[in-house]
């Protein structure tokens, strides 16, 4: 790691770095020691990750400049961080990287970044379940997906999902550390019979890796599809979009290869992940920041906002459009906005995915 950002810092402009919470950018900061820092915040603490910032700054002596985004500039900036994404994107922290790099533009024209930590050294929870759960995997498969096929098809409840999860094989599921619909969901948003299957898009990465165990498989795909087609996209694009470049030293032949050697046990454990990047980190960053279990990455306050009556308003206008029928159930995509509103279910990563989709689509094909 100290290699990469050593050669990730070769410029002949300033270079200035991104820095949230989390263990993978207070690393990147803590070795590269630049200038200039950038945090994005929220108004409510629970999203904000401008107070340890601060701190990582004030301890290795460099400046740390914030920008608070209000629900207001977040939604009126939709429109605009979808025309420069070219395409549909309900990623919520895409327009939060819009505002960031909107910030350090006005200092540098090179940043660096954390992107790449997670896939490599295994950070995402959903790994952990692997772990987490094994006493449930010791009954016998058939029996699980019998009782996954019962629950698939009632209606949704808390820990329906799991039941499901556990007694689906990965191969024929997992599509993504992200995934917003299931199979039978997407047919009744879509209106459709016929949809794409999760294994039509990742047969081929498990048939590569049909030796490894389901944490490495795991990486493999968000490797292939969430790293390279989600986050390393909005970040070159939201960067483009305010003309400076970005740079990700965790992206680095050298440090894959590292990671790729590591066994499993030394990147989660039960209460734990990113083991040996954490172990690797507390050499170098001065604060709290190695030992984190759990770091917010670019949070949005979206879940709470949907329910408050100005964006509830918004998406309820968007989604009731004459033309969204032609593209989705138009009853069922607002039958989800009114469950969550009222509290009855957490819908907002659907509800978010069909609304940005639809103002994406106006852009590039109503207007």
């Amino acid at each position: 790691m100290k290699d990469s950002v050593n050669h990730h810092m070769i410029s002949d402009v300033e270079i200035g770095a991104f820095l949230s919470s989390g263990v993978d950018s207070s690393y990147i900061v803590s070795l590269a020691k630049p200038n200039n820092t950038y945090t994005i915040g929220y108004n409510s603490l629970k999203y904000s990750e401008t107070e340890y910032a601060k701190e990582l700054a004030e301890e290795l002596k460099i400046k740390n400049k914030v920008k608070n985004i209000t629900k207001e500039e977040y939604i009126n900036a939709i429109p605009k961080v979808l025309y420069y994404m070219d395409e549909p994107c309900s990623d919520p922290s895409a327009i939060s990287l819009y505002f960031l790099a909107k910030l350090a533009s006005n200092d540098v024209k090179v940043i660096i970044s954390g992107e790449g930590a997670d896939e490599f050294f295994a950070g995402y929870n959903t790994y952990k379940e692997q772990l987490d759960f094994r006493f449930y995997n010791k009954i016998p498969f058939p029996i699980r997906h019998m009782l996954a096929v019962l629950f698939n098809k009632i209606p949704e409840f808390r820990g329906r999902n799991f039941i499901v999860r556990r007694g689906t094989k990965l191969e024929d599921d997992y599509v993504g550390v992200n995934k917003v619909f299931s199979e039978n969901e997407t047919k009744k948003v879509l209106n459709i019979k016929d949809t794409i299957k999760p294994k039509d898009i990742t047969n081929s990465i498990f048939e590569r890796y049909t030796d490894k165990n389901n944490v490495v498989k795991m990486q493999a795909v968000d490797i292939k599809y969430w790293l390279v087609r989600d986050i390393l996209l909005k970040v070159d694009k939201m960067t483009m979009a305010n003309s400076i470049e970005a740079r990700t030293p965790f992206i680095d032949k050298e440090v894959f290869n590292i990671a790729s050697s590591i066994p499993t046990q030394y990147k989660i454990q039960k209460n734990n992940t990113k083991i040996a990047l954490r172990e690797a980190a507390k050499r170098d960053i001065p604060c709290e920041g190695a030992y984190k279990k759990k770091k917010l990455g670019f949070p949005v306050p979206l879940r709470e906002w949907m329910r408050e009556d100005d964006v509830y308003s918004e998406i309820k206008k968007t989604l009731s459009k004459v033309f969204v029928g032609e593209l989705f159930n138009q009853a069922y995509a607002l039958k989800l906005l009114e469950q969550h509103k009222n509290k009855e279910k957490d819908n907002y990563k659907k509800v978010w995915a069909i609304y940005c989709f639809i103002k994406w689509y106006e852009i590039f094909f109503l207007k």
